[in-house]
């Protein structure tokens, strides 16, 4: 689909990307990080699509860009192109390709990094016609937009496009190092750590489980530095900066550091892996699926000590419950 229709022109679906992208991240320096291209760009397409329509469709204010009243109307219509487009793309391109072409997994620096890369030579030696990209990223990437094919998330899809399968758990656990703890002591859990050093995550990262479970062991203790991912944050901790929160299989596994005795249950979190409701009928990423939930599985024991292959679930669905939605394999 290269454009739709409105009485008297034909707009390009490639002018309305560069709309959306600014809608989406309120200024044109943004979404032209978003879309790779220079800020120029962004505003020379965005200046062509409104003199095509004859009328503003963003305006700036002192905190960036906003959209104006036929902006917000034109927005449904952009969205629902958009969705149109990558329908129609994924059509043409997902089903005739078989186990060759791109597979873009999404999830946190931790997990691509410390999980999956090391997990992944096999199932591309199996397939090396095969292009797995990896991406990491602090905010969510996208599936509904298909800005990724498959994510791998802590916590439900909430979309309704979004089809998803449990594939195992992940434990966390409180560190320190011994130079830390010889020049502090042991943390006294009773008055909440007072006078001990934390290394959190950022605050803008909500869905993460430090922000329940700290504040009931850890309330007291001087927040001495925060990061927007785990790996940091253990290298923090193992340069005896200060007590941080991990997943166990970091945790456990990065030298130095000491898992501390906590006085209530550490948290654990579900691992889903997600996909858009059309993603099973794909052969490279239902191949995809089938690699990542086994592996997952087989690494239950350090994901989560203590639990076994056969405490991972078969649980799967849409995100909005649709009973006839397709699922992943």
């Amino acid at each position: 689909m290269n454009g739709v229709s409105y009485p008297g022109l034909m707009l390009d679906w490639d002018d309305l990307r560069y709309f959306l992208a600014v809608a989406r991240h309120g200024s044109l320096s943004a979404a032209a990080r978003r879309l790779e291209v220079a800020q120029p760009t962004v505003g020379r397409r965005l200046a062509s699509l409104e003199r095509q329509l004859g009328a503003r469709l963003i305006v700036p204010t002192p905190t960036g860009q906003t959209l104006s009243p036929t902006g917000q109307r034109m927005l449904a219509h952009a969205e629902q192109m958009e969705r149109d487009a990558l329908a129609a793309e994924h059509i043409a391109f997902g089903r005739d390709a078989g186990l060759s072409g791109p597979v873009r997994v999404t999830a946190s620096e931790w997990m691509i990094e410390s999980v999956l890369a090391p997990l992944v030579a096999p199932f591309l030696v199996e397939h090396p016609r095969l292009c797995l990209e990896l991406l990491a990223d602090p905010r969510h990437i996208s599936l509904v937009r298909r800005e990724a094919d498959l994510a791998l998330r802590p916590s439900e899809f909430e979309q309704p496009e979004i089809v998803q399968r449990r594939v195992g758990s992940i434990s966390f656990g409180l560190y320190a190092s011994d130079g830390y703890l010889a020049r502090h002591g042991m943390p006294n859990f009773e008055n909440l750590c007072s006078g001990h050093f934390l290394i959190a995550m950022s605050e803008h990262l909500t869905k993460v489980p430090d922000t329940d479970w700290l504040p009931r062991v850890a309330a007291h203790a001087h927040v001495v530095a925060r990061c927007n991912g785990r790996l940091p944050m253990a290298a923090l901790a193992a340069a005896s900066v200060g007590i941080t929160c991990l997943p166990r299989f970091i945790g456990d596994a990065t030298h130095g550091l000491r898992r501390l005795s906590a006085p209530e249950q550490e948290p654990a979190r579900t691992l889903w892996l997600g996909g858009h409701r059309d993603a099973g009928a794909v052969p490279r990423i239902r191949a995809s699926v089938l690699f990542l939930k086994a592996s997952l599985q087989r690494l239950q024991g350090a994901l989560h000590p203590g639990s076994s292959v056969g405490d991972v679930g078969d649980d799967q669905g849409a995100a909005g419950d649709d009973p006839d939605a397709p699922a992943l394999p």
